[in-house]
């Protein structure tokens, strides 16, 4: 039980790492986005990718209030947001310097993560971008994490059986895979 339970935990880390990865510097060569400031474009979109403004996540997070946060890591704070739509979202606040090179290298980093598209991955929805800010905006997960499932389960809640454990771990292994064999490019 201790080594699926540890081995779910490293995928799980794996996915954080990527993430990580993906946000701190992938340069491609070939750009679907263009430096553009938002008063020419604040509604740019990237396929099924919106450009949110600043004020509707502030808006979403009661100013990115402390009491929508979800998770903290060494690139940033995640906030619970709803939005006007009424959705529910996971807003990831990087903190500066997270992104090196700027602008269009952030640009660059959401490019690559919205085009891998898998069953198994969490899908970007969004981004906003400021002169101070890099936000990424993902649907809320209301089950949780993977880590949460394992590892934070109250005591009065079942340990996951091995079924469940098991699909978790293919799941995860198809996402993986497909970021290194499959998604183009290549992660």
């Amino acid at each position: 039980v201790l080594l699926l339970e540890e081995f779910l935990l490293e995928l799980s880390c794996c996915f954080l790492f990527l993430q990580l990865y993906l946000l701190g510097g992938i340069v491609g060569n070939d750009r679907i986005f263009y430096v553009m400031s938002l008063a020419e474009d604040p509604e740019y979109h990237l396929g099924q990718l919106k450009r949110f403004s600043l004020h509707e996540l502030q808006a979403a997070t009661d100013y990115f209030s402390n009491k929508h946060v979800v998770g903290s890591g060494g690139s940033g704070r995640v906030y619970k947001g709803h939005l006007v739509d009424g959705s529910l979202v996971a807003i990831k606040r990087l903190k500066q310097g997270c992104t090196h090179g700027g602008m269009l290298q952030f640009q660059t980093e959401v490019e690559m993560v919205s085009m891998a598209v898998h069953r198994n991955l969490l899908r970007l929805r969004g981004f906003c971008m400021t002169a101070t800010e890099r936000l990424l905006v993902y649907p809320f997960m209301v089950n949780g994490s993977v880590r949460s499932c394992l590892r934070e389960r109250p005591e009065s809640q079942a340990p996951l059986d091995w079924g469940v454990r098991k699909r978790i771990a293919l799941g995860a292994a198809r996402g993986i895979a497909y970021l290194h064999d499959h998604c183009n490019p290549k992660i």
